[in-house]
């Protein structure tokens, strides 16, 4: 018999401990094995609620249990958890933040143990397996509370507009495509890709990633949307005319659906109004300004005209933060005063560089840099900061019904180190119009020096870029020199 020497035998603490445990629809087991042969036997039925769990939290559930059934054998010493759920061996392995939010409550139950996660094949596992479908029908331990879906409400996990909430779950549940996708989450991945329906394949790769949450499905804390809804969010992607590059990269943040980089392309390709406003090709080589150490120390500063009103524009050189201000008039007093409201809120800066226009030649200028401790550098348009800046904000301005709409967007855009403005200057996202988790728009902790190391890589990789499609440097001009320039007009 299996409950008898000699197959069942005593438990040995030099010996390698292994639990293998598995999970059914509707129960769960768990076997202690040394020297492949049992130490200990357990199983217990599902309780109403964690029959309606996924495959991959159902199969985490058992090693929960495994562990808290045998609890003096396994605390404190290295245990080998068999399981036959692939993706679990994956997920063991990924830091607790990088996980599934509804896994994440059951993976801190098990953070005690010391555990090492393998596959074995379920054809394999005869004792786990028969345990968890010949379960004793006892539910009465508390692994983890329940996690009813309908405990996870609305604001405390996307939180938008409540009809467009419903509108997604709706369009979710009409997808046949996300419903049999939902289906497998909850069933179980098979072991083999090629088992898959096809049109299932392209999520194989980040099978772990995937979750159910109240009706909508998750690649991480990404909401996956419906392909009715794919059209309705691309015009909100590209509402504030973004190009593609920065389109995609705001999209890629918060959303996901299988050929969104492509439809985004396309979407901006097919826009008449960013046709109308591409850039001239560059003509001069990028110079490489000196990278702060920190947000709000160097700033970039310019005017522009647009419908016949002029406009202040600063730029942090840390994070492209942009900040935009319309003028009363043109006079350095004005700028002053836009200036000081500015550090009034940010605090004060270490330089700030301009052209040599009359607002920051004057003597008022100077004395407003030596009475802030500031200092000011003049340079040329082609010390381009600024001067890049304010022909991307002015097109934005040109293309968006509202503009302030659009340097929300633009501020919360992630550039291509994968972290935006808002969270290199304020630490955390911004919501915008876009749906969101909770989890993305909490505040986060930046390691300053990896950020200066990437932003010195992308101004290497921008300067190459940009320099593809200049001209040989230009000679320095002479006093005398004869020379012709491009008047630029305001809009």
């Amino acid at each position: 018999m299996a409950t008898n020497a000699p197959l069942l035998q005593f438990y040995d603490p030099n010996k390698l401990l292994t639990l293998s445990v598995d999970a059914s629809s509707k129960g769960l087991g768990a076997v202690l094995i040394q020297n492949q042969k049992p130490v200990a036997y357990a199983s217990r039925a599902l309780t109403q609620t964690q029959q309606q769990y996924p495959q991959i939290e159902k199969e985490t559930l058992a090693i929960v249990y495994g562990c808290n059934k045998f609890h003096e054998y396994v605390y404190g010493r290295r245990v080998q958890i068999e399981t036959d759920h692939k993706p679990l061996q994956s997920i063991f392995l990924k830091p607790l933040h990088q996980t599934l939010p509804r896994l994440q409550r059951l993976l801190i139950a098990l953070e005690k143990y010391d555990l090492k996660v393998d596959y074995k094949p379920g054809k394999e596992m005869y004792l786990a397996d028969h345990l968890s479908r010949s379960f004793l029908k006892e539910t009465k331990e508390v692994l983890v509370p329940d996690l009813h879906v309908n405990d996870i409400h609305l604001i405390s996990h996307m939180p938008i507009a409540p009809e467009m909430y419903a509108k997604f779950q709706k369009e979710t549940a009409n997808d046949e495509h996300l419903q049999e996708l939902q289906d497998v989450i909850f069933d179980g991945w098979p072991n083999e890709k090629s088992e898959l329906l096809h049109s299932l394949r392209p999520y194989w790769t980040f099978r772990d990633e995937l979750s159910v949450i109240d009706g909508l499905l998750y690649k991480s804390n990404k909401a996956i949307v419906p392909k009715a809804l794919q059209n309705e969010m691309l015009d909100k992607i590209h509402e504030s005319h973004l190009g593609i590059v920065k389109s995609k990269s705001r999209a890629r943040d918060v959303l996901f659906w299988i050929g969104m980089g492509q439809d985004i392309e396309d979407k901006v390709k097919a826009c008449g109004l960013c046709a109308q406003h591409q850039s001239l090709n560059a003509k001069e080589p990028m110079l490489m300004p000196e990278i702060p150490e920190r947000p709000w120390s160097k700033l970039a500063t310019d005017l522009f005209e647009y419908q016949k009103q002029h406009y202040l524009l600063v730029v942090d050189y840390y994070s492209k933060w942009p900040e935009v201000m319309k003028l009363d008039n043109e006079t350095s007093k004005s700028t002053i005063d836009y200036l000081k409201g500015l550090m009034s809120r940010f605090g004060y800066i270490d330089e700030l560089v301009s052209d040599n226009g009359p607002q920051f030649s004057s003597l008022e200028f100077k004395r407003f840099a030596t009475e802030y401790g500031f200092k000011h550098t003049t340079s040329s348009p082609s010390n381009g900061q600024a001067e890049r800046s304010v022909q991307t904000i002015k097109k934005l301005i040109m293309k968006s019904k509202d503009p302030h709409k659009a340097l929300l967007d633009y501020r919360n855009t992630p550039l291509d180190i994968d972290l935006s403005p808002a969270q290199l200057f304020l630490n955390r996202r911004l919501k915008t119009s876009l749906p969101t988790s909770l989890p993305l728009l909490m505040p986060q902790n930046i390691n300053n020096r990896e950020i200066i190391k990437k932003l010195k890589i992308r101004q290497r990789k921008a300067k190459t870029n940009f320099d593809k499609h200049c001209g040989p440097e230009l000679k320095q001009l002479k006093q005398g020199d004869g020379c012709v320039t491009e008047e630029t007009v305001g809009i």
